[in-house]
């Protein structure tokens, strides 16, 4: 995620999702740690089981863009797009959010807060999400806090993918600092960060509208129907499913 920064308002211009409106960071979402195939590479590489040639689903898009949230957005851009989730997962799904370092205690326990509520933002959509704040637990992925993240950016997610499976989170990083400005970041866009990011951990694209909590920019002031209803789609269809237009 990245903040479009203005000149005289750095960090009114850092975020603006969750709670903090048409303010600026404008987020790239993720940078993914996967090595991409093309949709026709994974079709021959392996299926939604894993093994052997099989073909992972394909769908035209005039059969199955209608009603998919921003699934089929990239579409605008490629002549095809594979849909990338976590696969066999059940239970609860554990994030190590750690106190951010290197701040006061009071700072600190804001923006931890803040992260752990844009993160269960996506609770039981679709696991249950449990925030481990202590460490105590054995957690799917952890959240790490960076001073800067470079440039405008204030939260990076890091994953891998394949058919074989499914999507494997590195880990999101979020910036503690607002780019360009020096002081903390606002814990309201902190919040709306850490929900963006966890959508890309779960599998969600960039929406094309500016209201969704997904799209590249931070102009929404809250998770949209349209964010639950993309990833409701995309846990609904088998991991690898492919969108040709």
């Amino acid at each position: 995620m990245r903040i479009p920064l203005r000149p005289s308002s750095l960090v009114v211009a850092a975020f603006g999702l969750l709670v903090g409106g048409a303010l600026g960071l404008a987020r790239d979402g993720q940078a993914d740690g996967e090595t991409a195939r093309s949709p026709e590479e994974e079709a021959t590489a392996s299926g939604p089981g894993g093994s052997g040639p099989t073909a992972p689903p394909t769908h035209p898009a005039d059969e199955f863009c209608h009603d998919v949230g921003y699934l089929c957005a990239a579409l605008d851009e490629q002549p095809a797009l594979t849909l990338r989730r976590w696969k066999g997962h059940e239970g609860t799904l554990v994030v190590h959010v750690p106190l951010p370092e290197n701040l006061d205690r009071t700072t600190a326990l804001a923006l931890q807060r803040a992260a752990t509520r844009g993160i269960t933002a996506w609770n039981n959509h679709p696991f249950p999400i449990l925030v481990d704040l202590r460490g105590d637990r054995n957690p799917h992925f952890t959240v790490e806090w960076e001073a800067s993240l470079g440039g405008s950016r204030i939260g990076l997610t890091r994953t891998r993918w394949s058919a074989h499976s499914g999507i494997e989170v590195e880990g999101i990083s979020l910036s503690y600092r607002a780019p360009g400005y020096g002081g903390s970041v606002d814990p309201a866009q902190l919040r709306l960060t850490a929900a963006h990011e966890m959508g890309h951990a779960l599998g969600l694209p960039h929406s094309d509208q500016p209201r969704d909590v997904m799209f590249p920019t931070n102009t929404a002031t809250s998770m949209s129907g349209r964010d639950y209803r993309s990833l409701e789609v995309l846990y609904d269809v088998p991991n690898g499913t492919v969108v040709t237009r």
